[in-house]
């Protein structure tokens, strides 16, 4: 099997549903570039900073984690177009793609 997760894989399936609404396959605006470059630091460094490497599983842990806190807040993914929670999770599902996690 190629590199990358199956569809099955939670990234994978929130990859899937979070490029209806986001670029993550074309060219984007400089501006989300640049927003969607630091979600994707801090994330990476939050996963540093507790001792792990970036994997499909540990980029799924922090991706569960935030949604539930997310959701624990009473946050709407439908509310506002590109909110700070909708950048992180973009930015999240493009690093997954980035680092070939998902197709």
């Amino acid at each position: 099997m190629p590199r990358g997760t199956s569809v099955r894989h939670p990234l994978a399936g929130l990859t899937r549903d979070f490029h209806k609404i986001g670029p993550l396959a074309g060219p984007i605006d400089p501006w989300m570039c640049a927003e969607l470059d630091q979600h994707a630091a801090q994330v990476c460094d939050g996963i540093a900073s507790s001792g792990g490497e970036v994997t499909a599983r540990t980029l799924a842990t922090y991706l569960h984690g935030f949604l539930d806190g997310c959701l624990e807040r009473g946050w709407d993914s439908a509310a506002v177009e590109y909110d700070w929670e909708t950048l992180r999770v973009l930015a999240i599902c493009r690093l997954a793609k980035e680092r070939g996690f998902v197709r």
